[in-house]
C-alpha cells in the first residue's frame, strides 16, 4: 500500500481512477508483518521438498491458509532443485517499518476509487472507512462478506464483479 498509493496520489491526471483492496490510509502494527518475515525468514527453503510441506512448516506462524497459500506462491522452484524466495525478503524485512507506515503529508485524492475489503478481515475496518474517506474524497467502499484480507482469493466472483462494475463507471 504505503509504496504504491502515495505515489499516485499527486498525480490525477495520470491515474483517472483506482481500485485499492483491503487496505486503508492508515499506519498499521508491526506485529502482523514483522511476524510474517520473521517466520519466512526462519524457514529453510533449502530443505523444502515441496509448497505443502512448507505450508504445514509455517502453519502455527501463519495460521489463516488462504493467506499463507498466497503467501507461499512467492516460493519457486529453481531449476536445478530446491526452493528459493522469488520476492527479496531481506529486503522487505528490512524495511518494514517503510511498508507499514502511512505518511503524513499525503495529499488528498478526488479522483473515484474503490475500496473492496473483506468482510472477515480486519485491515478496513468501520473507523478506519472515516479516516480513508478524510483522504479519499470520492471514495466508494464496499464489503465482500465471506471473504478475508485476500479478497480476489477468497471470493474471485464477487471481487471480479465489483471490480468490473466499478471500471465500467469510471473507466480503466
Amino acid at each position: 500500500w504505503q509504496a504504491g498509493v502515495p505515489g499516485v496520489l499527486p498525480l490525477p491526471d495520470l491515474v483517472q481512477s483506482a481500485v485499492i483492496v483491503d487496505i486503508a490510509p492508515v499506519s498499521y502494527p508491526s506485529s502482523v508483518l514483522d511476524n510474517t518475515c520473521t517466520a519466512l525468514s526462519l524457514l529453510d527453503v533449502g530443505s523444502i521438498k515441496t509448497r505443502a510441506q512448507a505450508s504445514s512448516l509455517l502453519s502455527n506462524q501463519l495460521p489463516i491458509e488462504a493467506e499463507r497459500n498466497f503467501i507461499l506462491s512467492n516460493l519457486v522452484q529453481q531449476k536445478g532443485g530446491g526452493w528459493r524466495w522469488r520476492c527479496n525478503l531481506n529486503v522487505i524485512s528490512q524495511h518494514t517499518t517503510d511498508i507499514r507506515l502511512y505518511p503524513d503529508n499525503t495529499p488528498a485524492c478526488h479522483n473515484p476509487t474503490l475500496f473492496l475489503y473483506g468482510g472477515r478481515s480486519d485491515y478496513l475496518t468501520e473507523d478506519r472507512i472515516e479516516e480513508t474517506r478524510a483522504v479519499f474524497t470520492s471514495a466508494e467502499f464496499q464489503v465482500v462478506p465471506d471473504a478475508g484480507h485476500i479478497v480476489h482469493l477468497d471470493q474471485p466472483e464477487p471481487f471480479y464483479q465489483a471490480v468490473s462494475s466499478f471500471l465500467r463507471r469510471y473507466g480503466g
